[in-house]
Formats: structure tokens, sequence, C-alpha cells
């Protein structure tokens, strides 16, 4: 006669099903609405913490989500700056549509802590006036200026963790 042993709970291994919350992409977006970053954005102070900060990038949204999903995102983001800044001549819904195109093309690899302190940056006039005037290029060239001394300040903090730790290799 054959022995038969049976599986007791502590021999059997547990699995729980574990929940995943399924997002619509309204409640995403929402989630990612600027007024929500905004509200934090005192903890971000410089650029490093920007670098340093566990917040996705937006190639990272466009990955997961959809370039649509971060397009509408970065639009959210803008229509925000032209209500904050109260311009005059604020962009267009066509304006912001094709802004936002743009930006995910040329600067997917900025995260959300980035686009907080860049849009912190411009409301509190860091990046000159505005001439009661805000358009794509101008919104442009706020980002290329940001990611410019992000790319300098990435360098730089590259370069002090290679010396570092090519002294605690000698050691």
């Amino acid at each position: 006669m054959e022995e038969k042993t049976i599986p007791t709970q502590t021999s059997m291994q547990v699995l729980k099903p574990k929940l995943v919350k399924i997002y619509s992409q309204d409640e995403l977006i929402k989630q990612y609405a600027p007024a929500k970053f905004m509200l934090n954005a005192g903890k971000l102070v410089s650029i490093k913490d920007a670098i340093n900060s566990n917040s996705y990038s937006l190639g990272k949204l466009q990955r997961e989500h959809s370039r649509k999903f971060t397009e509408s995102i970065i639009s959210n983001w803008l229509i925000y700056l032209n209500e904050t800044l109260n311009l005059n001549n604020d962009m267009s819904i066509e304006q912001i549509r094709l802004a936002s195109v743009l930006i995910c093309e040329e600067f997917y690899m900025l995260k959300m802590s980035d686009l907080t302190l860049l849009f912190k940056r411009i409301i509190s006039g860091q990046y000159g006036e505005f001439y009661e005037r805000l358009s794509i290029d101008k919104v442009l060239t706020f980002f290329r200026n940001y990611l410019e001394e992000r790319f300098e300040i990435a360098i730089d903090q590259s370069s002090r963790d290679h010396i570092n730790n090519k002294q605690n290799e000698k050691i």
C-alpha cells in the first residue's frame, strides 16, 4: 500500500491574490493634476531634489499608459499655468495641444517632480516677464532652460559619485 501525505497549512504555500485597483484614464489624469502636485511643491527646492524624487517620468507614463494619456496630463498642466498666471493673451486650446505633443516628444525624460519644480519657477517669475502673453515658444524655452540646468546638475552629481566610488575602492 502506497503512503500518501496530506499537505497541511504549514507545508502549503498560501497564495493570496494581490488586489490591484484599476484606474480609469480620467481617474489617472486627476491623480496627476497639477494642483495636487503644486501643494507639495515646497518640498522641491532644487533640481537635485527633483532628480532624486521617485516620481514617474513622462516617458514612463507614455510606456505604461499611452502617448495620448501623457499629452492629456501635460495639457492639464498648461491649462493650470494659463489660469494661474491670469494673462491677457493666454494659450488657446489648439496651442496647448500642440505644446503638449512637443513636450512629450522632446522632454520625455523629465519626471513629474521636474514638472512641479519647473511650473513653480515659471509661476514665481524665475524665468522672467510674460508681458501679458504665454505662447508655445515661451513654454518650450522654459522647458529647454530647465533641461539644460538639469543636465548640468546631473553631470556634476554623476562626476561626484564617480569620484567618491573611486576613492572608496582605494580604501
